[in-house]
Order: structure tokens, then sequence, then C-alpha cells
């Protein structure tokens, strides 16, 4: 099984209501399937949008899924990206240990510009993720498969401040100058926390 990170944004607010309960129940039938790992909104952003991620056999796969979403069908969907992700660390499953109370999810994506040399930092860089592991700041992390000068971290930590120390301090971003992004994420369908 493969790891697909999909994101969604919605500009057309009237029908993402109107459709809401039916993608809803749609992820429902996923999670009960297993083909769907987690899935929740962006908090606090301008425009509407939801991380998915999608454990599948392929791509073909994925986007019969994607396509059967009652988002997809009606047209709500202003854009998306499919990424393939490679978890290196870390991991999507609930862990046995809840997180602290007052633990916030935060996406936090990096892209390197092309024919950037990753040689002298990449050490660093997975020593870097393996302590935020230990610490419990991190809850999954990787390069997406497609696009290997980009990836994803799954960070839970107290505030959007400390993720973006995080983020900043991490060396592909520190000494490479990755660009970055960091968005609250609120996973509210899947076995997550």
């Amino acid at each position: 099984m493969q790891y697909y990170v999909v994101t969604f944004t919605h500009t057309k607010i009237f029908g993402w209501a109107v459709y809401l309960h039916a993608h809803v129940k749609y992820l429902k039938k996923l999670l009960k399937e297993d083909k769907l790992q987690i899935s929740g909104p962006g908090v606090g952003t301008p425009v509407r949008s939801a991380q998915l991620v999608f454990k599948v056999t392929d791509k073909d796969e994925l986007d019969k899924l994607v396509a059967g979403d009652p988002y997809s069908i009606h047209g709500l969907v202003a854009s998306s990206t499919k990424n393939l992700w490679d978890v290196k660390v870390g991991s999507m499953l609930k862990p046995d240990v809840p997180d602290a109370d007052g633990t916030q999810y935060f996406r936090a994506t990096y892209e390197l510009k092309e024919g950037t040399d990753t040689t002298a930092v990449e050490a660093g860089h997975a020593a870097y993720v393996e302590k935020l592991l230990k610490e419990k700041k991190l809850r999954a992390s990787g390069p997406y498969v497609n696009n290997p000068l980009a990836g994803l971290s799954i960070l839970s930590v107290a505030d959007a401040a400390e993720a973006e120390a995080l983020v900043k301090a991490d060396p592909y971003v520190e000494k490479l100058a990755a660009s970055w992004q960091v968005i609250q994420w609120d996973p509210k369908f899947g076995d997550f926390k």
C-alpha cells in the first residue's frame, strides 16, 4: 500500500455547505474500507482547504476515489494536488500514548529549488526529524516520491509559532533555503488522535 497526500481547496462556499453531509458520509465509507487514513480541514486559512491521506495500491485507485467524492462530482474542488508520500519517519497511526491536552496539528510542507544538492545536509535533516519524533513534536515526515525536492511533516505542537520555529530550524530550510508553508490542520476523520 502507498500513502498519497491530497489537498483540496474550495471557493464555492454555498455548494461546499450543501454537499458537506454527503462528503462526510463518503469519507466515513472510505475509512471503513481502509482506503482513507486521515482527513481534515485547514484551520484559519484564507481559502477553505483540506488535506486527505489515502492508503491505496496505486494512483489509478486514488484517482477513482477522489473522483467519487461528492465535492469532485459537483465541481466544488477549485484546485487539488496529489503527491505520493514516502513516510520515512513516524507513523500515521494513532499513538500508544495520546498527545498532550492542548496539542494542535500542523501540516508543514517544504520545497527545495530545482537542482539543489542535499548531500551536505541530508544527515543533519534526518537527525533533526528523528529528534522531533523523540520529543513527540512530529507525527510523520517524508518526501514526496513524485517530487523528491518536496515533502510533508505533520507536527503536533502547542501553537503555530512553535510549528514555524521547528520548520525554520530544519537544515533543509535553514541551510538550503527551502520554501515552506505551515497550515494548522484539524484531522477530524480517521484514527489519528
